[in-house]
């Protein structure tokens, strides 16, 4: 590092630092006082101490800093940079300097009060007002007046969340200049120069023996791996300085280890805020900019402060975004459980439309996710009108679907008849009653499936009607105790599978009326008995059947396994169509848990 770098600015003639006004303007005390009046020590540093002053010419509050008596000369030269610097950089974020002087024992400057505390306090111990928002604002503040000083030839090289003051009304400064590297300096302002102006202000620095301060110039923990080794500094050096404060700022710890910092900082290739703490949401684009913010290699860091700061910038322009969105949809998940909360159909509409519009505008609403789950997945009681209109016009469809299938069925019983005639069964009038029996039912079935509303009492009165005449005719016909129980059992789950047919003791009521109204009309001798008692056994003998045994087994088997395959038809549709139902439910619900997650 050559000593160019560290040369200071020396005042110009007349200065107050100047001997000859020195001695008329001074009364003996560390600052001039008949201008400034001690009031009470705000700080102290390695330079010197700051005090709280009355300015008796303006009428206002001032800091002065006072170098301490015993600085050498390479600590005054650093002294007077800072008020220089300081004084040069017009800027905001800079606190101004009002008066350079120097007493009898100290040089000193003033300058702007400051209230507030600094960013390492801040950090040290959180507190709900400074949230990340309001810190990167500030931290954006704090790059532009870095990048004012570079545009000036300035590099602070001592850049810390410690010189950094966030005021109480919104103002942030940049604080302790004493270390800046000054590219241009005048010619006239030389080492020699500025120690001929304060030799009678020492007394032992020229002690060889004295270490001289500052032989590492800035602050472990945030110095780049250039300004450790000594190597020649530029505006990068506090770009990666302002990274580590960036860090700092997301983890609320600092970027590199205080263990052995200049160790750590020289090993590590750059430093991620997610990688430090994953347990935190770090931004991904606020990462990647502290990784390349504090790249080791200043040819691959972020060339400015100010585009570090525009960078910080479009984030809190998106995040201003993503706040006003997150608000938006908190309002909209109010009002959704709001109107949930009423009970009433009405309100379940509302609160479906609104937590829906609380998702859309932010997915990561976990109140608006619950509650769409539980709109999505608990039925309503009562189901909604527009639901049970749909529910409806599903039934009939179903019924619809039940009947057809009916259709097919009866004729193919009534395909029995002839199959009858055919292999020598005799009786010929009750198989024609039977037949017309059969061919009405069919043709009611065959209308019922024309109706795209749900089926009028008097067409149920019918079907169901005749199919309790087709049923006591076959039991007075063909036995009461062997086929009607047969075509019972076969017809019962059809008729459970309607959806129209609500009461399952309905149609347990008709098949026990068909199976009851022929095995009365025959043990009150109204018609012929069909089975009697033989000693032990109980004998079947259906009057209109006239046939061997072996053929009326043979039709009975066939009866029973025509009844098995319209069971078969109807059961495994009704599987069918509830396994698909079940899929369109976890699919739904699937999608849905992808919506909310």
């Amino acid at each position: 590092m050559s000593a160019a770098d560290d040369a200071p600015t020396v005042p110009e003639p007349g200065h107050a630092l100047d001997p000859a006004r020195r001695a008329s303007g001074s009364s003996g005390g560390p600052v001039d006082e008949r201008r400034y009046v001690l009031r009470s020590v705000l700080g102290s540093g390695g330079m010197g101490e700051v005090w709280l002053a009355d300015d008796l010419e303006i009428g206002r509050e001032v800091a002065i800093k006072i170098m301490h008596a015993q600085g050498n000369a390479d600590a005054a030269a650093r002294f007077l940079r800072e008020a220089r610097v300081q004084g040069r950089l017009d800027h905001p974020s800079v606190v101004p300097v009002h008066e350079l002087g120097a007493s009898a024992q100290a040089p000193y400057f003033a300058m702007k009060r400051l209230t507030g505390v600094t960013l390492h306090e801040v950090i040290a111990t959180p507190r709900p007002e400074w949230t990340r928002r309001i810190l990167l604002a500030r931290f954006v503040e704090v790059c532009l007046a870095v990048e004012f000083a570079h545009r000036r030839g300035i590099v602070h090289r001592d850049l810390k969340p410690a010189n950094i003051m966030l005021g109480d009304f919104g103002e942030t400064y940049v604080l302790d200049w004493g270390l800046a590297k000054v590219s241009e300096a005048p010619k006239r302002e030389s080492l020699r120069a500025l120690e001929s102006a304060m030799q009678d202000l020492r007394s032992d620095v020229n002690d060889p023996g004295r270490t001289v301060a500052g032989a590492m110039l800035g602050t472990p923990g945030y110095m780049s791996p250039e300004q450790i080794l000594g190597h020649v500094v530029d505006a990068r050096t506090d770009v990666f300085a302002l990274g580590c404060i960036l860090v700092e700022i997301l983890t609320g710890a600092p970027a590199i280890s205080r263990r052995d910092p200049l160790e750590a900082t020289l090993a590590a290739a750059c430093h991620r805020p997610a990688a430090a703490r994953p347990d935190l949401e770090i931004p991904p684009e606020l990462d990647d900019l502290c990784a390349r913010a504090t790249d080791a290699s200043r040819d691959r860091r972020v060339a400015t402060a100010r585009e570090l700061a525009d960078a910080v910038q479009r984030f809190l322009d998106g995040d201003r975004d993503v706040e006003q969105r997150r608000r938006l949809a908190t309002e909209h998940s109010d009002r959704a459980a709001a109107a949930f909360a009423r009970g009433d159909e009405a309100g379940r509409a509302e609160a479906m439309r609104e937590a829906g519009r609380a998702i859309a505008l932010d997915p990561q609403s976990m109140p608006a996710q619950g509650l769409l789950m539980r709109l999505m997945l608990e039925v309503p009681t009562p189901i909604p009108a527009d639901a049970r209109r749909l529910v409806e016009s599903d039934n009939c469809e179903a019924t619809r679907t039940i009947l057809r299938i009916g259709v097919r069925a009866y004729l193919a019983n009534l395909a029995l008849i002839p199959l009858c005639k055919l292999v020598g069964i005799g009786g010929t009038w009750p198989f024609l009653v039977l037949a017309a029996d059969i061919l009405l039912q069919a043709g009611l079935c065959a209308f019922a499936t024309t109706r795209a509303r749900p089926l009028t009492p008097w067409v149920w009165a019918l079907l169901l009607g005749n199919h309790i005449v087709m049923l006591t005719m076959i039991g007075i016909f063909f036995g009461s105790l062997i086929l009607v129980p047969i075509f019972a059992l076969g017809m019962m789950p059809i008729m459970l599978s309607i959806p129209q047919i609500y009461s399952p003791w309905l149609a347990l009521g008709i098949h026990v009326s068909a199976l009851a109204l022929p095995l009365g009309l025959e043990l009150c001798g109204v018609v012929p008995r069909t089975f009697e008692m033989v000693g032990d056994s109980l004998v079947f003998k259906p009057w209109a059947v006239h046939a061997s045994a072996e053929i009326t087994v043979a039709a009975v088997f066939v009866i029973v396994v025509m009844q098995l395959w319209i069971n078969m038809r109807v059961l495994s549709g009704g599987r069918v169509t509830q396994e698909r139902a079940h899929e369109l439910i976890h699919a739904q619900r699937w999608q849905l848990e992808r919506l909310v997650q």
